[in-house]
Order: structure tokens, then C-alpha cells, then sequence
């Protein structure tokens, strides 16, 4: 979640909207309080539209993977289910190479413009943030990280949510 090469991307789509667009950034700084609720806000807006594009691709791959371990490992029910889920929702290693993450990092710098939009900026940022936050918090509560779809940079590389015995994988 939290990744010093994405924040650096926002950070610069926010002074260019703001220095070079003229557009008002979405937080408001009259004091430090209403800052930190701003920039909490926006943080879950980031997470949901993310985890918001992300999804079709993971619901495709974990269909498409509980198929291949029905017909090629002969698993029925909940274990090809289950091996499609960890391998469509959890692992969030191909976001990080390819078309994929070009895409990620594209959806990154459009959420954040679309942040900067007079009127409608505000409104997206305030209701997504809020459900942004909800999710983050149901997903702490669940499973103590912030990782589902968008990968929790706050684990450390031993911890991890995708050490399952039956999958082999690359660190």
C-alpha cells in the first residue's frame, strides 16, 4: 500500500494539476486535523479505485484458475476455489511488471487528477475515502495487513499473506 515510488507519482500529479492545470488540491490545510483527515481520506480513495480496477482482472484469473485445478490437479469444490482465489485476489506480483502495471500506474495518476476536479473532485474523494477506509479496516480486522488486491508494502519480505504450504513462490 504504502510505496515510495507511487508516492512520489501522486505527489507530482498533484503539483501538476495544481501548478500547472490551476486546480485546487483535495485537502485542506487550515489546520492539522482536518489535514491528516484529508489526506486519510484520499489515501482510502487511492486504495479503493485500485483494488476498483484490479478486481476484473483477479475475478477472470481466479475463474480461470479454478478451472485449470479442477481439470489439471483434479481438485472439486472449495480446494479449486481456494487455489483460485490465492491466485487471482492474493498474489499481486503481476502488478508489478508488464501491461499490468503500466495500467496501475496510469489508474494511479487518472485517480489522482480526477481528485483535483473543481466540485467533483471533493465529492468522489469524500464517499470513495470513506468506503476506501471501510475496507482497509474490514481487511485489517480479518487478516491483520492491509493487502488484498493492492499489495501492503508494510509487510517485511519474510512475512508475508501468501505463505501457503501448496503454492511454490517466487521472492
Amino acid at each position: 500500500m504504502i510505496d515510495l515510488r507511487t508516492l512520489v507519482a501522486v505527489i507530482l500529479t498533484l503539483a501538476f494539476a495544481h501548478l500547472g492545470l490551476g486546480r485546487d488540491l483535495p485537502f485542506d490545510s487550515s489546520n492539522v486535523v482536518v489535514l491528516v483527515s484529508d489526506i486519510a481520506l484520499f489515501t482510502g480513495y487511492l486504495y479503493l479505485l485500485r483494488t476498483l480496477v484490479r478486481l476484473p482482472v483477479a475475478i477472470v484469473i481466479t475463474v480461470r484458475r479454478t478451472r485449470y485445478a479442477q481439470s489439471q490437479y483434479k481438485l472439486h469444490g472449495i480446494e479449486s476455489l481456494w487455489d483460485g482465489y490465492t491466485r487471482g485476489f492474493l498474489d499481486t506480483r503481476r502488478w508489478t511488471v508488464g501491461p499490468l502495471a503500466v495500467a496501475d500506474r496510469t489508474t494511479v495518476c487518472i485517480v489522482t487528477l480526477l481528485a483535483t476536479i473543481p466540485g467533483l473532485g471533493q465529492l468522489v474523494v469524500t464517499l470513495g475515502g470513506f468506503i476506501g477506509i471501510a475496507l482497509l479496516l474490514i481487511l485489517y480486522l480479518m487478516r491483520g495487513t492491509f493487502s488484498w488486491l493492492v499489495a501492503d508494502r508494510m509487510d517485511s519480505p519474510t512475512q508475508s499473506s501468501l505463505q501457503l504450504p501448496f503454492i511454490n513462490r517466487r521472492d
